[in-house]
């Protein structure tokens, strides 16, 4: 990821004015679904106040998924090498030309998707533009680039492997994915990066970076009629479909397991998941609300207050939403001394009975809902964020007003709601748990010898 600190930290921040304007209409952001005339779609705020634009944009399904067995770290390489020139340009003249123009340009890959941003001052968007649809429809993959973003990713991962935190990453992903694409490294093993040719990253973006797949968010000094026109300049020569997705949904895996990975460190690492459901489901809302309360929000959560705050086992202990395209789990992750391991797992356990068994208080409803409503704001406070903001609302198939109910609909949670969510959610007896470092009285587990996809 190439980054150009350009710009003062008063260009970052979206007008007050602005913002208070949409609240003045029950909005929380004024979206437009701008169709150029060749049909591509793209939402977009505009802000005027500042001489900024900021594109996100992905290719929905696009992502690691499909690097194959044979070739992990295809789709991260892609996205070392689509930046590092394009047409006539050579990787030096194309980074020199951002450079000179103040402009960020970036790819990224996920294990769903593919995708990049563009940020730019308004005077150099022709330029920004120009050089956006270079990368995408011209890259020139040639070798030295290519062998230079290659060996930065096997130096990458080579430091990795004695990272405890990765090591329990890569070890969970295996176990809890297990015979999924998303059970592979997405970053590549030191095998596969090295079997990776240009004609590879040439055929994955040719199979996979279509219209079709396309999604744009945009945000700034643009208007409606100027983006109708850049959308079809700048993506319209990008084939119209692309390969077939064969992915399919999949299941949380070995549940009510645990693997240990014995490394000679006074900590042990710990990561634990449960099945869970997507964001499409009708008690998401709750979910979120729930899990605030139980591991999520930090220093104001139960497994933050018993296992810190009157134990002290640990630094940090926290509980997450994994919310995947094919796949959704609820998470816990914390470490502790190799000695304590026991008593934090059971804390974790005991926390999920306490949901189920008992209701939450008044003031912990209340409490998590002021948190994650007034946290709305902070993601709206740059281009960048907005623009991030619209690009995840489409790839999660959101309406285009989600968010004017956004407060109404987690205000809406009751105290009910949750224990039942929890009562749905938090089952003990099915977390898988990945243990790294030397815990002790541990009584039945399976050892992981070897680091899996890996070398």
């Amino acid at each position: 990821m190439k980054i150009l600190p350009y710009l003062l930290i008063g260009f970052l921040v979206i007008s007050v004015s602005a913002y208070a304007k949409n609240m003045s209409e029950n909005k929380i952001l004024n979206i437009k679904e701008v169709t150029s005339t060749d049909g591509i779609k793209a939402w977009l705020v505009e802000d005027h106040s500042l001489p900024i634009i900021a594109v996100r944009f992905s290719f929905k399904g696009a992502g690691a998924i499909q690097d194959g067995k044979d070739k992990q770290g295809l789709a991260q390489l892609l996205s070392n090498t689509m930046d590092e020139g394009a047409g006539e340009l050579k990787s030096q003249d194309f980074q020199k030309q951002l450079s000179d123009h103040s402009i960020t340009l970036y790819f990224k890959s996920s294990r769903d998707n593919f995708g990049g941003q563009l940020k730019t001052l308004t005077r150099h968007k022709e330029k920004a533009f120009e050089l956006l649809k270079l990368a995408l429809t011209s890259p020139r993959f040639d070798a030295e680039p290519i062998e230079r973003m290659r060996q930065a990713n096997i130096s990458r991962i080579r430091s990795s492997m004695g990272n405890p935190d990765w090591i329990n990453a890569r070890i969970f992903n295996d176990v809890a994915f297990q015979g999924h694409p998303y059970a592979l490294n997405s970053g590549g093993t030191l095998t596969t990066l090295k079997n990776i040719t240009a004609e590879d990253l040439k055929n994955h973006k040719k199979n996979w970076l279509s219209k079709d797949r396309l999604v744009i968010g945009v945000t700034g000094d643009i208007t409606q009629e100027e983006l109708n026109i850049i959308l079809n300049n700048v993506f319209g020569d990008l084939p119209d479909t692309g390969k077939k997705n064969l992915v399919q949904k999949f299941e949380l895996q070995n549940i009510g397991k645990t693997y240990i990975y014995n490394k000679d460190i006074p900590q042990t690492i710990i990561s634990a998941a449960l099945p869970s459901f997507d964001q499409n489901d009708p008690d998401y809302d709750t979910l979120r609300v729930m899990n605030f309360i139980y591991g999520g929000g930090g220093f104001g959560s139960r497994l933050m207050e018993e296992a810190r705050e009157k134990r002290g086992l640990t630094y940090g202990i926290y509980s997450n939403l994994i919310m995947q395209d094919y796949l959704s789990a609820f998470d816990i992750s914390t470490s502790t001394k190799n000695n304590s391991t026991t008593k934090i797992m059971k804390i974790i356990r005991n926390e999920m009975k306490n949901l189920n068994e008992h209701k939450v208080s008044e003031q912990e409803l209340k409490d998590a809902q002021s948190y994650i409503t007034g946290s709305m704001p902070l993601s709206l406070t740059s281009t960048d964020k907005v623009a991030s903001i619209l690009l995840s609302l489409q790839l999660d198939e959101r309406s285009i007003d989600y968010l004017d109910g956004y407060t109404k609909r987690v205000n809406d949670v009751t105290i009910e709601d949750i224990q039942k969510v929890s009562k749905r959610i938090l089952n003990p007896n099915k977390l898988i748990t990945v243990l790294v470092g030397k815990p002790e009285n541990i009584e039945k587990y399976e050892l992981i010898e070897s680091l899996p996809n890996v070398k």
